[in-house]
């Protein structure tokens, strides 16, 4: 009997099975609004643009905030009307085709990965986008929605194309480099009475390009070296400071920036007079004098302004050796045959009673003469 009571009859739902299936849909209900709350809140934090989009009318039906910081167009705006329209007049006429034809590879099924130029309505400003878009499909398996996701790469793309230049910089003024060091050797070597003399002589000409080096690492981009800064940089090396050290005196404009190509064999010129000073010159004796001016000498009409540095040492008092070293040699070539051959300079350089008095004449760039 008691099972008669409790058996369902035949025909009719059993309330504790009603009740289950009842209670599974309501969990499955809040479970897909638990789900979809979610990915809108990780769509609005997104930094990237996410978006959904009907496959047959390709109008946008989900559309997250960073739209408006990528685009510069407000969403609701966008939203509005035909909004694909509206995306494809954002994209610049020379890219707007190719991108009209990802999304049709996407509606066919496919997966598409493309970049574009838009121009922002807010600013005008011009920007470099990625896309990737992909089909959403239905249970018969057709497209039934077009998912995206739409990031800013413009800085990326700048900062690569950055380090592309700069890779391509380098390896110039490595070339550079090596071929200096190689005209270097030949010459110290030929103007060495000793391997002892062409050890040092070579080793200090190598130092002089290795402080060039430091001082070229140094620079952010589109810097370039001074030359009050090349100058006190080499004199320093020697111990020679202006304002610590006695009978020496600097007078010049701060800032006079110098093409890369001219750097180094500037230096190379500024490391001889400095090394010939110190060993025989100027900064060799407590009563000698040195003063290093530069100025900056106004272009004619159609022509690069000058860069003019006038080297003067006085009150020396020279040996009938030391007066032999400073007529011949290396560093005097360099400054009479090498800056005029790499740099199209003008230079002088005499012997006089009491000390070596050199002038060099550098044209720089229409945009770095000043500081």
């Amino acid at each position: 009997m008691l099972d008669a009571v409790c058996r369902p009859r035949p025909g009719r739902r059993h309330p504790g099975r009603v009740l289950h299936r009842h209670l599974g849909a309501q969990a499955t209900e809040a479970a897909l609004r638990k789900s979809e709350e979610q990915f809108r809140e990780f769509g609005e934090a997104s930094s990237d643009v996410l978006w959904i989009r009907d496959a047959d009318s390709l109008q946008w039906i989900y559309l997250t905030q960073a739209f408006e910081t990528i685009y510069g167009l407000d969403r609701g705006q966008a939203l509005e009307g035909d909004n694909f329209r509206t995306w494809t007049e954002l994209i610049v006429p020379e890219d707007r085709n190719h991108a009209i034809e990802q999304i049709r590879r996407v509606r066919k099924g496919e997966r598409a990965n493309f970049e574009y130029w838009i121009q922002r309505p807010v600013d005008q400003e011009i920007r470099w986008l990625r896309n990737t878009d992909f089909p959403l499909f239905g249970e018969d398996r057709t497209v039934r929605q077009i998912g995206g996701i739409g990031r800013d790469i413009t800085d990326e793309r700048a900062t690569a194309k950055r380090m592309e230049i700069l890779v391509a910089e380098l390896q110039h003024r490595t070339r550079n480099l090596m071929g200096v060091i190689r005209a270097v050797a030949d010459k110290t070597l030929r103007n060495s009475a000793d391997l002892t003399e062409f050890e040092e002589n070579f080793v200090g000409r190598l130092e002089a390009l290795a402080r060039v080096q430091g001082l070229l690492s140094r620079l952010s981009e589109g810097d370039r070296v001074t030359f009050d800064e090349l100058l006190r940089s080499e004199l320093s090396a020697h111990g020679a400071q202006d304002g610590t050290s006695a009978g020496l005196r600097l007078e010049g404009p701060a800032g006079v920036r110098l093409r890369s190509s001219t750097v180094q064999i500037l230096a190379l010129a500024l490391h001889e007079l400095a090394t010939n000073a110190v060993k025989y010159g100027a900064l060799s004796q407590p009563d000698a004098r040195l003063v290093v001016r530069w100025w900056l000498s106004d272009p004619e009409a159609g022509e690069l302004p000058w860069l003019r540095i006038d080297w003067h040492e006085t009150c020396v008092d020279f040996s009938p050796k030391d007066s032999s070293l400073w007529t011949s040699g290396q560093g005097r070539e360099l400054i009479e045959q090498a800056l005029p051959y790499q740099l199209g300079a003008r230079t002088t350089y005499s012997l006089e009673d009491k000390g070596v008095h050199c002038t060099i004449a550098v044209p720089l760039a229409r945009r770095d003469h000043r500081p």
